[in-house]
């Protein structure tokens, strides 16, 4: 019991039916300023009709990744209008714009996630270019307020909640063992994988997101994005942004398959107690247990299935290793090279 942790403040408000408080949450505003795909225009109109349709503007343009292009188009549109809250709803893109925007001015951000990203959780902010994506980390991109509504993820792709999910049973993990951990944490981070893993199985059992299963992804994805904000990530998430990022990958597919085989690639330098509290939650064997909840779910289970090359795995992992980091297993190329060969191949033996 020696240990520094840090909560970040924001309010929470979570269950069906909780964007119909967005009206009184916003009640103390006088101009919003509100993003998302145009697929939630009758949402955000919901929202302008019963606060005063002259008290909210709309901007209906997201892209991935958030291009400064389109924070430059959004912010000429902000100096317009000039909101004093920024109403964020939809997943991490739309977060993202808005967090790019709170940078610049101050500007507080109320988000209303619908999908599991997490992003709405962090003081994590990114926008990219044609050099590249620039990310850090900022109190002034912390949203203010996140209204979780199980009804906007219900519709979410069988695929796609199985990857979303999964990608937030990275941060999770990650969190359980990460090298400037705390106990707080690791508890949020053990509450939330339990929380996925039953939402995951039951998805794999029905065949559908049932409300249920729905619910309980999206609550261990809120846990997932708290975790990722207060403690830092290590080998996985360093290894599946390269893979991301540098062969063009599906960001949530690289999360779900790597994950298993990282768990395993740390699992000799854990402590007992944190070996523990994986069995707990995930049974006897860990990694077979999360590749299995993918598998299952119907999620893909190695690279070779989502589009890498076996040739680009020494230069995946000698990227790597170009900026040391910190982990709790060594970092060595040919343990790593091995590993993504297991990862190609879906193999956890061996």
């Amino acid at each position: 019991m020696n240990f520094t942790y840090t909560s970040y403040p924001n309010q929470v408000y979570f269950g069906k039916g909780k964007t119909d408080e967005l009206p009184n949450i916003l009640k103390d505003y006088s101009k919003v300023m509100a993003m998302g795909e145009e697929r939630w225009e009758p949402h955000i109109k919901k929202v302008a009709k019963e606060i005063g349709e002259e008290n909210l503007y709309y901007f209906p343009e997201i892209i991935q990744h958030v291009p400064q292009s389109l924070v430059d188009k959004a912010m000429i549109k902000l100096k317009g209008e000039k909101p004093d809250v920024l109403l964020a709803f939809g997943g991490g893109s739309a977060v993202g714009l808005a967090k790019a925007l709170a940078l610049e001015t101050d500007i507080p951000i109320i988000a209303v996630p619908t999908t599991y990203s997490g992003s709405e959780q962090t003081n994590i902010w990114g926008i990219s270019t044609e050099e590249g994506k620039t990310t850090g980390k900022s109190m002034k991109v912390m949203p203010k307020v996140v209204v979780y509504d199980p009804d906007l993820t219900s519709s979410l792709p069988l695929s796609l909640a199985v990857t979303s999910g999964m990608n937030a049973m990275a941060h999770l993990m990650e969190a359980i063992y990460a090298p400037n951990g705390n106990p707080v944490t690791r508890h949020h981070a053990l509450l939330g994988v339990e929380y996925i893993k039953k939402g995951l199985e039951i998805l794999a059992k029905e065949k559908q997101l049932t409300e249920e299963a729905n619910t309980d992804i999206q609550f261990g994805a809120y846990l997932a994005g708290k975790c990722l904000c207060e403690v830092s990530m290590s080998l996985h998430h360093k290894m599946a942004h390269v893979l991301g990022g540098s062969f063009k990958l599906e960001h949530s597919y690289v999360h779900t398959v790597l994950q298993s085989f990282v768990l395993k690639y740390q699992w000799d330098s854990l402590s007992d107690e944190i070996k523990t509290d994986f069995r707990q939650v995930l049974g006897h064997n860990p990694a077979h247990k999360l590749q299995e909840l993918s598998g299952n779910a119907g999620g893909p289970t190695d690279l070779k299935s989502i589009g890498f090359k076996i040739d680009d795995i020494e230069k995946a992992v000698e990227t790597v290793l170009a900026k040391p980091y910190e982990n709790v297993a060594p970092l060595e190329k040919s343990k790593l090279v091995d590993m993504l060969h297991h990862a190609y191949e879906g193999s956890l033996e061996g």
